[in-house]
């Protein structure tokens, strides 16, 4: 049977702003840590809020990152809609 590939991750509009933002080796680092996300899509973050659609988003602090995202099974895809450094 063949092994099922990870799911993509995929910046939103305002993740992608604030991650061009970054300097160069801060940005690897988050690029880095959004790839490890999207290897678990079914984690339950720190936190949950709604976006204005009401769907859910798992917000999660990893290291000095806050990242909100969402989890589309159907197109194995990590949806990261903020990044934030706190």
């Amino acid at each position: 049977m063949p092994s099922r590939r990870a799911y993509d991750p995929v910046l939103a509009g305002k993740a992608s702003a604030f991650l061009i933002a970054l300097p160069k080796g801060k940005q690897k680092k988050v690029v880095q840590l959004a790839f490890k996300l999207a290897e678990t899509p079914f984690q339950i973050g720190d936190y949950t809020t709604k976006d204005d659609q009401g769907r859910p988003l798992e917000n999660i602090l990893v290291g000095e990152w806050l990242f909100t995202f969402w989890a589309d099974h159907a197109t194995r895809e990590l949806r990261i809609m903020d990044i934030a450094e706190v």
